[in-house]
């Protein structure tokens, strides 16, 4: 159980990161089917049981989410728990088994998952239609892409594309005024970004593919499956040094999504833009 803890509060600081609020947190209880149902039954009037219960402590104007309203989530501050408090998340552990068996994934994924689902609606996040439902599944699936608990068919071009897009909003780029963001994808899915950030003695520059490398490399990750660069203003192919880097951790038929910030991008392999590489197997190194 102490594993699932920390799991379920990494999956909810993923969630937090994603809208961009600081300091909140929220209760989680798991619970049965019969628990779940009189809960449903007391407090929505729905004699059935269902697989997650949300109860927010914060009301958000139509059309707003915690991300805008500072204000109105200070006023939660407890100073008990020493955050502010966002409401109460109620998990059935009996629902979540039947559906990770049906969807083919682990308990704990899908408790991560229905804990996610949560923690969106926590910040004001609904589904009662189909554009809703799309904004909420999208910040649903960047959290959990971040603790490396999507599926891999879950995982597009489109939003690695999406997520290099907001890496390159953090840019460091006064002498060039060339942004670049770029958002790596692992073996064991985790997704991590970086951006290019420029110095005064141009050598010094980082690109964004080898900051998000970095990134990756300082939390274990030592195979990559995908990445994606973003330009501010053009495509922003990797220059030959991050093709090299790259090339340490990726294989040839690696995926490499290049494109313009917010407009199309195009996909070629690591085998496309650097031939006749030179890989750690190479020199009889196995990564």
């Amino acid at each position: 159980m102490e594993d699932l803890e920390a799991l379920l509060s990494k999956v909810a600081e993923a969630c937090f990161t994603v809208e961009q609020v600081e300091k909140v947190g929220f209760a989680v209880r798991i619970v049965n089917d019969d628990a779940i149902r009189q809960l449903n039954r007391e407090m929505r009037d729905i004699d059935r049981p269902t697989d997650v219960l949300s109860f927010p402590t914060v009301r958000f104007p139509a059309g707003k989410t915690a991300r805008d309203c500072p204000k109105r989530l200070k006023r939660e501050y407890d100073p008990y728990c020493g955050y502010i408090y966002l409401g109460d998340c109620v998990l059935n552990l009996d629902r979540a088994r039947q559906q990770a068996e049906e969807y083919g994934h682990s308990v704990a994924r899908e408790l991560g998952y229905l804990t996610a689902h949560s923690a969106f609606h926590l910040m004001g996040y609904d589904h009662m239609n189909e554009e809703e439902k799309s904004v909420m599944r999208s910040m649903e699936e960047k959290a959990m892409q971040s603790v490396g608990l999507t599926r891999e068919a879950e995982i597009s071009y489109d939003l690695l594309f999406e997520l290099a897009c907001e890496a390159m909003e953090k840019a460091y780029s006064p002498y060039s005024g060339f942004k670049v963001g770029a958002c790596i994808l692992t073996e064991d899915g985790r997704t991590f970004k970086g951006c290019n950030y420029e110095n005064a003695s141009y050598g010094a520059t980082i690109c964004a593919e080898r900051c998000a490398s970095s990134c990756a490399i300082i939390e274990g990750a030592r195979k990559f499956k995908a990445i994606a660069v973003v330009g501010s203003t053009a495509d922003a192919w990797p220059c030959g040094i991050c093709r090299q880097v790259l090339r340490e951790f990726s294989d040839l038929d690696m995926p490499v999504i290049v494109g313009t910030y917010k407009k199309s991008y195009t996909v070629k392999t690591l085998g496309e833009l650097l031939p006749n590489s030179l890989s750690p197997e190479d020199l009889g190194v196995t990564i």
